[in-house]
């Protein structure tokens, strides 16, 4: 998962200048949604599509994943912490319910309401 992570967020760092600082929600939502695309679309236009607009609908620059990144990458345990949020977050964009959950969100609902 780690180097998924690593290759989104680089990836992601050509995508803009700096900005505010990030929070860590914004950061597991953000990074959540490049590994998806990550996986999901490889190296095709249309994942450099939807990495493009993942950043811009959050409102994140690359720079800003970077520096959070560089800001908190020495604390492993909150690291740990948000690794995990991210891997369960592309879960649910993989289609697999959170855990607790006993509904499953049909694809088309789930993305429409993001």
């Amino acid at each position: 998962m780690r180097p998924i992570l690593l290759v989104a967020g680089l990836m992601a760092i050509g995508c803009g200048g700096s900005g505010g600082e990030l929070d860590e929600d914004t950061y597991v939502q953000v990074m959540a949604r490049l590994s998806w695309a990550r996986a999901k679309y490889a190296d095709t236009a249309e994942g450099d599509s939807v990495r493009a607009a993942t950043l811009e609908t959050h409102g994140v620059t690359g720079q800003q994943l970077e520096e959070f990144t560089a800001r908190f990458g020495d604390d492993p345990r909150r690291m740990h912490r948000l690794w995990e949020a991210i891997r369960l977050e592309v879960e649910v964009l993989d289609g697999v319910p959170r855990p607790g959950s006993q509904v499953e969100v049909p694809d088309v609902e789930r993305y429409e309401s993001r």
